[in-house]
């Protein structure tokens, strides 16, 4: 079976007919029917129903078309890795990552990545969100993961979503709202919030996802960073609302985290990166990305 045969086949279903099939792989009309009736003969069965006035695809013939596509698939796939191989991909990738979520967001993906371009040259960075959107916006960086929103600069970044997830509450294991398993907004209407100064990124993210679901903190205090929040729970008796996902470890019979119960509630995490980017490694990047999350 030829592959061209393979891609005449997957054209006509896109185009429903021979002559615009032909008109657009640049063939004639009879040499396409010829090929399809070669491929019928060397399956054994009927693709196509002909008659005097149209043409329709038999069921084996949309079998045949969706294993059709996933052989093509697989074969340009291999042809592009093989002449990836070939031309030697090499290059320096900046990579930022959250000081506390660098192994679950590319522990699985660096280590496939430097197995398909091993001339490839992965610099790492650690950072909070915020030096992180910075260093994006001043092109110290080629990705980033960040929390996702409408911080004013944004507008010039892609993203690729990691995970969308909900929210809880970090507070003193004496806040009188820590004996509740569950929480909702309405529990936390009237309750003091902290936010980080020195993370804007988060707190534009954070909020905006609140203000989706009505609810604006009652009260706000400001503390210097993620490290500082619960010695500040503990002293004020103020809440913190976050993510999921992470926790300040050490503190574990101090603080607890409770879940907010509203669905309509997420915040989205995501691989961030210029659209005015024009390191040929970042969409490489994102593209293996994509077929490890497929995998999992």
């Amino acid at each position: 079976m030829q592959i061209q045969y393979m891609r005449e086949f997957i054209a006509f279903h896109k185009y429903g007919n021979f002559s615009k099939t032909a008109h657009n792989l640049y063939i004639t009309q009879p040499a396409l029917s010829r090929h399809i009736a070669e491929m019928e003969k060397e399956l054994g069965v009927k693709l196509l129903e002909r008659n005097k006035h149209s043409v329709s695809f038999t069921e084996a013939g949309l079998k045949v078309y969706k294993q059709f596509r996933k052989i093509i698939q697989t074969y340009d796939n291999m042809t592009q890795e093989l002449s990836e191989y070939q031309n030697g991909v090499n290059g320096k990738l900046k990579l930022g990552m959250l000081y506390y979520t660098i192994q679950q967001d590319f522990g699985a993906i660096i280590p496939k990545f430097t197995e398909k371009y091993p001339n490839v040259e992965i610099k790492r960075f650690s950072f909070q969100p915020h030096e992180g959107f910075e260093a994006l916006m001043e092109e110290k960086i080629d990705i980033c993961v960040i929390p996702r929103s409408n911080y004013p600069g944004s507008e010039v970044l892609r993203y690729y979503d990691i995970i969308q997830g909900g929210m809880d509450v970090m507070m003193s294991i004496k806040h009188p709202l820590a004996a509740k398993k569950v929480l909702t907004l309405e529990d936390l209407k009237n309750e003091i919030c902290i936010q980080l100064r020195d993370d804007p990124i988060s707190n534009h993210s954070y909020n905006e996802a609140l203000a989706v679901c009505g609810f604006t903190p009652n009260s706000v205090i400001l503390t210097d960073n993620i490290d500082t929040v619960p010695f500040l729970l503990q002293k004020t008796n103020a809440i913190y609302i976050k993510a999921k996902g992470f926790s300040v470890s050490g503190f574990e019979n101090e603080i607890t985290m409770r879940d907010i119960l509203e669905p309509t509630l997420k915040v989205t995490k995501s691989y961030a990166y210029r659209a005015d980017n024009t390191n040929p490694l970042v969409l490489l990047f994102i593209d293996m990305v994509k077929k490890v999350r497929l995998r999992a």
